[in-house]
């Protein structure tokens, strides 16, 4: 039996140099192309945020931060407490307004206190005892160009008739927008201001304060205050220009510079005040014989007194008003919030 010849499909030449070579760079090529495909597609789940696995977001860090930055040593609240910026001031308080002296201006108003009213332990910076002699005493009288009325003060307003017999007599007068502020708060120059109108200038030489210059302007008026026994400094020569003034520190004044007479029983005369308590010892003779001499003007509850409490223009009017009554200066004026023993 005879050999069959081999077709040709079972003919297989060896491969040349030339074929092996070629295939080798083919394969290389689509291996590199594989690899640039894969690495690329997983750098892009890295760059957005994820992970290619799961899906879920992961935190991307910012290589320029430090350990610190990312890693608190603090709890939150504790670090967020620490480097919490302070609040800006204010322009009101970082900058002082410039005041007439012939008006009561207004004043920065006296943060409340939180959780009641603290009585104070030391004699404030006014006079608990009346000096020897009182000061000459000029009110001024009714003048036709210093009456006004003032949009803020209506006719039944509580302090209206105070307000306006001062005002008729230029002993206190308004702002240049011609308003009043009744509700405004004073400071202790601006009550000096006040006090200086019914003074009579005697020339003396003026008391240093280490914290008022030569050129404040209400220097002349806390100097004519001091001397006539109406205020006084600090132990430390300083006299607070700009401290609010409280009620009791008012009346402390009228009674001590104004000479008013001391009752003889100051606890039967302070009876009438359900804060009687809130009055330190060494203050109860003068504020009683305010209190004896109708000086007292509580708004809204006459037995109300509120000692510690910085006293607004309106009141001042008012307690400055009856103190010139007092002392025979002025004619009386009915009210229901003047208190009478």
């Amino acid at each position: 039996m005879s050999d069959q010849p081999r077709s040709s499909s079972d003919r297989r030449d060896p491969l040349g140099f030339d074929e092996i070579l070629a295939l080798l760079i083919a394969f290389s090529a689509v291996g590199a192309v594989l690899w640039w495909s894969i690495g690329r597609s997983a750098d892009s789940w890295v760059r957005r945020g994820f992970t290619p696995r799961t899906g879920e977001v992961v935190p991307t860090v910012d290589p320029a931060l430090s350990e610190e930055a990312i890693i608190p040593t603090t709890p939150s609240t504790e670090r967020s407490r620490i480097i919490a910026p302070t609040p800006p001031i204010p322009e009101a308080t970082r900058r002082s307004r410039a005041v007439d002296p012939r008006v009561i201006a207004p004043a920065v108003v006296a943060p409340a206190v939180i959780g009641g009213v603290s009585t104070p332990t030391v004699p404030p910076a006014v006079p608990t005892e009346p000096l020897a002699s009182p000061p000459p005493i000029v009110v001024p009288p009714v003048s036709p160009q210093a009456a006004v009325g003032f949009p803020d003060v209506p006719a039944d307003y509580w302090a209206f008739p105070f307000i306006t017999e001062l005002s008729r007599r230029g002993v206190i007068s308004g702002f240049d927008d011609g308003t009043f502020q009744p509700e405004q708060p004073l400071t202790r120059a601006q009550y000096a201001a006040l006090i200086e109108q019914v003074l009579v200038n005697e020339n003396q030489n003026p008391i240093d304060f280490t914290d008022i210059p030569a050129n404040f302007w209400g220097a002349p008026a806390v100097d004519e205050a001091v001397k006539a026994g109406f205020l006084k400094g600090y132990p430390d020569a300083s006299f607070q220009p700009n401290q609010p003034i409280s009620k009791m520190q008012v009346l402390l004044s009228l009674a001590n510079g104004f000479r008013l007479p001391r009752s003889t029983n100051p606890d039967a005369a302070l009876q009438l005040f359900q804060d009687r308590g809130q009055i330190p010892d060494w203050a109860q003779p003068a504020v009683a014989a305010a209190a004896e001499s109708s000086v007292v003007v509580n708004y809204p509850n006459r037995n109300q007194l509120a000692p510690n409490q910085s006293t607004t223009r309106a009141e001042v009017a008012a307690m400055l008003y009856q103190a010139l009554t007092a002392t025979g200066q002025l004619q009386p004026i009915q009210s229901n919030y003047i208190v009478r023993p």
